[in-house]
């Protein structure tokens, strides 16, 4: 810490004893110490970027954990079964350009969120699907997805690009050979197909060209032999339905003729009846036969006497002859009379099935002409199909003649290896870091939560160790300076973090901003801490120099720029030691929403606590003359 305190204005009476020949120190004013600090905060910084540009991790990128997710659905079955995603994943194990790590999609997003993948490749669950289909339904290439996360390392997007480019030829040529050969094999078909297609186009013509043929026939012979004979028909059912009209009238009216003539024979019989009614025809027909005995042998007289017994015989049947007449003329159960009632409803029922019968006809004939006219059109259409089924077959023909013939499967394969690769990568960047972009802001904030701090160390005079007439400074003049110091740079963080939230493009957009914020707080104060022991150790320009030292070593060793598996071994044995890995470790987690953040914090005040404990013990003993500086 320093010994900067607000409050003194003027030198001391204890100044006046370390300084009697008035002499002052080269680094009281702070124009010279803020020239300082420029001269040579610049300057390493421009050095520790120029170290950066020229390191070259590719040699080690055999040890960068990459998460590997395979989710993709293989296609087909037996000899025809496409499995990409898994050869891609073998393709990729067996690289050895990254330290490829196959898990399920939940672990690498957890990974990537926590900082323990530097990136995930995924292969979608449709990628067999994509390239069993390429020349058919198939219209983009498979896509590999990529996804980084500048919050946790500033490079491993633009490595892991650079690297992905590199294998993606692996990748293209252990898929090349199965999906392309897939297209070339469709191909092949394809031009078989073509060939049976104009084979079957052919016999479609010749089919369409009988079928065009009959059309016509039919529509002829509708139109010339069945329209015609429904016509005549149609007019025979008119005049058969007229004739049993007419029929029925005429039963009608012998039925009506049947009721006069029965009334008038009732009448006859009933006068037949009153006539012979009253003769005893039976006294007279004994009588006449007693008188035929009586009489002579004379035959004129017996001839007289028969004559007259016939006529008496003849009255008894002309009353039962003229009662049957009259019977059957009006008896509905006679015979006679039930003929003519049977004939006049027959003839009705005939007429009325003549009248159907005659519609009928009339239908049938409308129906034929219809058909005519239809089997026209068919006839019509026929001819259209047959010349389009010519067409067709003439098409067909040309194409097949003009389909490659691919040959055997060794043809094919050799032609598939030297077609365009049917895979490519698709790349998103959770947080992009290039061009202003929020990804960039961890390591912003954890390079100014060092920079700031030591600048304003560099602004002010040290309070070092004594050496030589040790002397106790007060507790409370301590914590002023402290708070002086501390507070300086947390308000010159506060500027800064809005700076870097205006420079950004977009904004930064922490998943806890609460815990972005005390993280931010709680490593300045640690840099603070821990460069006010160099400064209470070294003195100014050794101090200064030493926590310069120390931030650049920490930007090499923490994680943050480079990938800690890349970087020399002794790096990463510092890795564990530096405070600034733990700070990132805080930033991850707020910036991503991982767990973590609260064991990064008791780190990082457990190293505050330290420090600050370990400067007091340091400039509890000092010397007068260092005590009695103005700030």
């Amino acid at each position: 810490m320093t010994n900067e305190d607000p409050t003194t204005q003027t030198p001391t009476a204890e100044a006046a004893v370390a300084e009697p020949t008035g002499r002052r120190p080269w680094h009281d004013s702070r124009i010279r110490r803020a020239l300082l600090a420029v001269v040579v905060v610049v300057p390493l910084a421009f050095a520790a970027v120029y170290m950066w540009a020229m390191w070259d991790p590719t040699e080690t990128l055999e040890d960068m954990p990459v998460a590997l997710v395979n989710n993709d659905i293989a296609v087909g079955s037996g000899a025809d079964r496409l499995a990409a995603g898994d050869e891609v994943k073998q393709t990729l194990l067996d690289s050895g350009a990254l330290k490829f790590d196959a898990v399920d999609t939940e672990t690498a997003v957890d990974g990537l969120a926590s900082g323990d993948y530097y990136f995930v490749v995924s292969i979608p669950t449709n990628f067999s699907a994509t390239l069993s289909g390429l020349g058919d339904t198939t219209k983009a290439p498979a896509l590999i997805s990529i996804t980084y996360n500048d919050n946790n390392t500033l490079l491993a997007s633009s490595i892991g690009d650079s690297v992905m480019s590199a294998i993606r030829a692996e990748v293209v040529k252990g898929t090349a050979g199965s999906s392309v050969k897939t297209v070339l094999q469709g191909l092949d078909e394809l031009s078989g197909g073509l060939k049976d297609a104009a084979t079957g186009s052919g016999q479609l013509h010749d089919g369409t060209s009988e079928l065009s043929a009959g059309a016509g026939e039919l529509a002829k012979g509708l139109r010339d032999e069945l329209v015609p004979g429904t016509a005549e028909a149609a007019d025979g059912g008119g005049q058969l339905a007229a004739g049993a009209g007419e029929l029925a009238a005429g039963l009608t009216e012998l039925r009506s003729g049947t009721d006069e003539l029965g009334a008038g024979a009732t009448e006859l019989a009933d006068g037949i009846d009153s006539i012979v009614g009253g003769v005893d025809a039976k006294g007279i027909a004994d009588q006449l036969k007693a008188l035929k005995k009586a009489l002579p042998n004379d035959p004129s007289i017996r001839g007289i006497v028969d004559e007259l017994t016939g006529v008496v015989d003849g009255l008894g049947q002309l009353t039962s002859g003229s009662r049957e007449i009259a019977n059957q003329l009006t008896n509905p159960k006679a015979d006679y009379r039930s003929g003519v009632e049977q004939l006049v409803a027959g003839s009705a029922e005939l007429s009325s099935g003549a009248n159907e019968l005659s519609a009928g006809l009339g239908e049938l004939h409308q129906g034929a002409t219809d058909a005519a006219n239809g089997a026209q059109q068919l006839a019509d259409g026929a001819g259209q199909v047959d010349d389009g089924a010519g067409e067709l077959h003439q098409g067909l023909s040309d194409g097949a003649r003009q389909a490659p013939d691919l040959g055997d499967d060794v043809q094919q394969q050799s032609l598939a290896d030297l077609l365009a690769t049917p895979v490519d990568t698709k790349a998103t960047n959770l947080a992009a870091a290039q061009f202003n972009g929020p990804g960039g802001a961890p390591l912003l904030l954890i390079m100014l939560t060092a920079i700031v701090p030591l600048i304003v160390f560099m602004c002010c005079r040290p309070l070092r160790a004594s050496v030589t007439a040790a002397r106790t400074i007060g507790i409370r003049a301590w914590l002023r300076r402290v708070a002086f110091v501390c507070g300086v740079s947390l308000a010159a963080m506060a500027a800064c973090t809005v700076g870097v939230w205006s420079f950004l493009s977009p904004s930064p957009d922490p998943a806890n901003l609460a815990q972005t914020l005390l993280m931010v707080a709680a490593a300045t104060l640690m840099h603070t801490a821990v460069i006010g022991v160099m400064f209470a150790i070294g003195g100014y320009v050794v101090g200064s120099v030493t926590a310069l030292a120390g931030i650049m070593l920490q930007m090499f060793s923490f994680g943050g720029v480079w990938m800690i598996e890349t970087v020399p071994g002794a790096l990463k044995w510092l890795h564990p030691l530096m405070p600034m890995t733990y700070v990132r470790d805080g930033f991850i987690a707020s910036f991503n929403g991982s767990s973590g953040f609260w064991a990064a914090l008791v780190i990082v005040v457990g190293i505050t606590a330290v420090c600050t404990a370990a400067h007091l013990l340091l400039v509890r003993g000092r010397t007068p003359a260092a005590d009695a500086l103005p700030a």
